[in-house]
């Protein structure tokens, strides 16, 4: 049964599985790590306390957010992970831990606006934007989805899912387009309706789909 998410996104997140492991296995099916589960890496003092430096810059990022993107809603929505996480959050931090995660580190917070400005582009094309969340996944949380080592812990990228296969095949073909003029340095095509927006990705590649040559 779903859950609603702590501050009141709505449940998304469609299959979302990287053709060559590239990125996330976090899918609203796939939960290997249940509440109470032996398998769930519970976060260390160290790591709560890292989370929640972030999360108590939470008003300063959105403010941040705000004034370069004109975008509350698209902003709000980066500051908190896959809505349909509350299980695996419960799991590695607490029930009482706010599902927002904001990278305690500044220097990551154009990454995040750089997408949301990105998304408000292809909305101006016409392109149905359903959600946007996984901007920062910290460890062990990451791990506990089944996340890759890279990307998103680095606060590097966001996931955007579209409101369906076609607007997300459109979506596709203008990321492309903007990854050739540099605005984007990797992207992931997912099995649902999503995409990966490798803004500031060390590794600048594709997959799931080819960008055309």
């Amino acid at each position: 049964q779903k859950q609603q998410d702590k501050i009141n996104s709505a449940d998304v997140l469609s299959s979302e599985h990287s053709d060559i492991m590239e990125d996330d296995f976090e899918s609203d099916s796939d939960y290997v790590f249940k509440l109470g589960s032996s398998n769930c890496k519970q976060a260390t003092a160290a790591q709560i306390s890292f989370v929640d430096a972030g999360a108590a810059k939470l008003n300063q990022f959105l403010t941040r957010c705000y004034q370069e993107t004109n975008s509350k809603k698209w902003c709000s929505e980066v500051a908190r992970p896959n809505p349909d996480s509350h299980r695996t959050i419960d799991c590695t931090y607490s029930p009482a831990q706010p599902h927002v995660f904001v990278h305690p580190q500044e220097n990551t917070w154009g990454y995040a606006i750089a997408a949301v400005n990105l998304v408000l582009e292809l909305e101006k094309r016409n392109i149905e934007v359903d959600t946007i969340y996984n901007w920062w996944r910290p460890e062990p949380y990451n791990k506990n989805v089944g996340g890759a080592a890279g990307r998103h812990p680095a606060g590097t990228s966001v996931d955007v899912r579209f409101s369906s296969k076609t607007e997300q095949n459109k979506a596709h073909g203008e990321l492309c387009k903007f990854r050739k003029l540099g605005r984007l340095r990797a992207l992931g095509y997912y099995s649902g309706t999503g995409l990966h927006l490798g803004v500031g990705d060390t590794a600048a590649n594709t997959w799931g789909r080819s960008c055309p040559k």
